[in-house]
């Protein structure tokens, strides 16, 4: 068995009235949030800050949670891998657009919230959603 550690997050923008949040497309096809690995030496919020401004072309992205440590297994390559990720809560400048690294990910998108709910398929993504949603004072969507 293997430990393997990442990072990254649910990042959102506000413009006027409005809050939006970027997705990746990975790749099984799905839309979730950006995220990767954390490297010797390095604490959890900044992997965190480094992948998913990595994975979405937004370098000065401001944390302000911890949303979750999740945690789940798989099997890669015939190695059974328990694998835990840090979830963060951050927050991108009004004007800021993303760049997708395509290499990483398929694509990158922002979605307004009910959207974002129409288009996530993992449960780890509806859960810290929700907290996300919480914390921005927008989770009575979950009740629409």
């Amino acid at each position: 068995m293997k430990l393997e550690f990442s990072a990254g997050g649910i990042v959102y923008k506000k413009q006027g009235d409005d809050i939006y949040f970027a997705v990746i497309l990975n790749h099984d096809k799905q839309w979730t949030f950006p995220k990767g690995h954390i490297e010797k030496g390095e604490k959890p919020e900044e992997a965190a800050i480094r992948e998913v401004g990595e994975e979405i072309g937004i370098p000065n992205l401001q944390i302000e949670n911890l949303l979750e440590k999740i945690d789940y297994w798989f099997v890669f390559k015939g190695d059974k891998i328990h694998k835990f990720v840090y979830f963060y809560l951050l927050e991108a400048p009004a004007e800021a657009e993303l760049i997708p690294q395509l290499e990483e990910v398929g694509d990158a998108q922002w979605l307004k919230p009910t959207e974002l709910l129409d288009s996530l398929k993992y449960k780890e993504d509806f859960s810290i959603t929700k907290k996300a949603f919480s914390l921005l004072k927008i989770d009575s969507i979950f009740n629409k």
